[in-house]
């Protein structure tokens, strides 16, 4: 008999989307491509149908990448949880961060602006000296397999969509002091506890030249941890005291990052925020936000 699958599958995690909502567990979405803001919730938002679902040689279908994704998100919850209820005067534990920095590389790797990029990187697999040397296809004796079966497996619907569960492990693999990055992370809070903080479809503000990167995408970055709380990592000393106008050019860069859908809890805020970005795009100036966000962050 078969077994009922999934097929509302969320790129952005529900229990992830609820740190920004209000409390009646709401917020307000932004389409970009309709131009319109409507009311929702996490479970009815960021999500694509059939987004995990493989079909297997037989014709059957399964949704076993959904559940790893669950597994996965279920061990990092009470660490982001923990990370979540801290505060600027508590100091995030290294265990938390860590766990954190494993969840954010599965999201990176599973968002729709992601995807086809990580289908073209799968198929550099089993060949001589490619990156992901780490990915092997042998025998039960140990032989190599031969090139004709690697490349069935390889262009398998069912390869093409695991493998973005395969890219997350390749900073910890490649770079033996990943853990050197944690240390450059910093939380900002917002200054009332309130959420401030507006949450896309690519959450993830980068440094153009990493991004894409498979091993330095979240070398420097900004991402939204929850509306109040931002997770920024530089190269550089990030100065101390950031000017309250970052918080706009942070949300400007987020409606510019996305790909279609943006969330925030306040419509109005929301639609102060879209007035200043579409100024932006009125005037050519788009390109201008995140390097100008960088700019601010780095101690000079």
């Amino acid at each position: 008999m078969n077994q009922k699958i999934s097929h509302k599958h969320h790129y952005l995690p529900v229990h992830y989307l609820e740190g920004f909502t209000d409390n009646d567990n709401m917020f307000f979405v932004y389409d970009k491509k309709a131009d319109k803001i409507f009311p929702t919730n996490p479970k009815d938002s960021f999500f694509e149908n059939g987004l995990n679902t493989v079909t297997l040689s037989n014709g059957e279908a399964t949704d076993f990448l959904e559940s790893l994704y669950a597994n996965i998100e279920n061990q990092t919850w009470p660490y982001i949880n923990k990370i979540r209820k801290s505060t600027r005067k508590d100091t995030v534990d290294l265990l938390d961060k860590m766990f954190l920095y494993s969840f954010l590389l599965f999201l990176y790797w599973r968002l729709p602006c992601n995807i086809e990029f990580a289908e073209k990187l799968s198929e550099k697999t089993f060949a001589e000296n490619n990156e992901f040397d780490y990915i092997k296809l042998r025998y039960g004796g140990g032989e190599k397999a031969p090139k004709e079966i690697t490349n069935i497996i390889k262009n398998s619907e069912a390869f093409k969509k695991s493998f973005r569960q395969l890219i997350p492990f390749m900073p910890f693999i490649k770079d033996k002091n990943w853990s050197q990055i944690l240390t450059k992370w910093r939380f900002l809070y917002t200054g009332d506890s309130q959420s401030w903080y507006i949450v896309g479809d690519n959450p993830f503000v980068i440094k153009p030249e990493n991004d894409k990167d498979f091993v330095n995408c979240l070398k420097e970055f900004i991402c939204p941890i929850a509306g109040n709380i931002l997770l920024i990592c530089a190269d550089g000393p990030i100065k101390p005291k950031l000017p309250p106008e970052f918080a706009i050019d942070y949300n400007a860069a987020i409606i510019e990052r996305a790909e279609r859908f943006v969330a925030c809890q306040d419509k109005g805020f929301l639609e102060k925020l879209l007035n200043y970005y579409k100024f932006h795009v009125q005037h050519g100036k788009t390109d201008i936000i995140i390097p100008e966000i960088f700019k601010t962050i780095n101690q000079v």
